[in-house]
């Protein structure tokens, strides 16, 4: 698909945004969108816009808009075009990124009053993305998993948060990331490490909180 575009039409640069093997970051939103390695965040944003306004713009491009308007704060923006993102996402069966964000933007978005914006779509993305996570490669289970522990943590859902913080935990043992046949298989250091730090720093809170008397 990336050939038989010219590459320097905006379309290419989208496509070639989209292409671009990622591992998940550990802090904030660890989607792979915002690690500009190809295309800086202006050039992507370009793309995706003038892609959008096509007749029949490729799915993916509500994704890459939607996670660069997350990414600069502008919420009610960037929830339709990730709740765009997310059904397609869910049809393909292929990720969980756009789901993820669409979960990060909900939580942001409730925080801030951003109409339409509530937690309870929040929860339904994270399902998603975990029923969606079952079918992809080891490494991308365990950053889905990861990444939806740390949310259901900012959610309050700690029952929920331990089980996947545990299950990712578990998926990582070391730092080779497993990314399936296309991508490959790559070490990212101190990346097990950081898993098991945020899982242990869950249990203390879980911990202090039965010892306080809360269920």
């Amino acid at each position: 698909m990336v050939g038989a575009t010219d590459p320097k039409t905006p379309r290419s640069n989208l496509v070639a945004w989209v292409a671009v093997p990622l591992l998940a970051l550990p802090l904030g939103l660890p989607v792979g969108r915002f690690a500009l390695i190809r295309w800086d965040q202006h050039r992507a944003e370009a793309a995706a816009l003038a892609e959008l306004a096509r007749p029949q713009p490729l799915p993916a491009a509500y994704g890459v808009l939607g996670g660069i308007r997350l990414e600069q704060g502008r919420l009610a923006e960037a929830i339709p075009l990730l709740q765009k993102a997310a059904v397609w996402e869910a049809s393909q069966g292929r990720d969980t990124r756009d789901s993820l964000c669409l979960a990060k933007a909900e939580i942001d978005g409730a925080a801030k009053g951003v109409p339409g914006a509530n937690q309870a779509a929040a929860a339904q993305a994270l399902q998603q993305a975990e029923r969606l996570a079952v079918g992809l490669a080891q490494g991308k289970q365990a950053q889905t998993y990861f990444s939806a522990g740390l949310f259901w943590r900012q959610l309050g859902h700690r029952d929920e948060a331990l089980r996947d913080l545990r299950t990712a935990v578990r998926l990582q043992p070391d730092d080779w990331v497993d990314l399936g046949p296309l991508e490959g298989r790559g070490k990212t250091s101190g990346l097990a490490g950081y898993y098991q730090k945020m899982l242990a720093a869950a249990e203390q809170d879980r911990a202090a909180l039965t010892a306080g008397g809360t269920p």
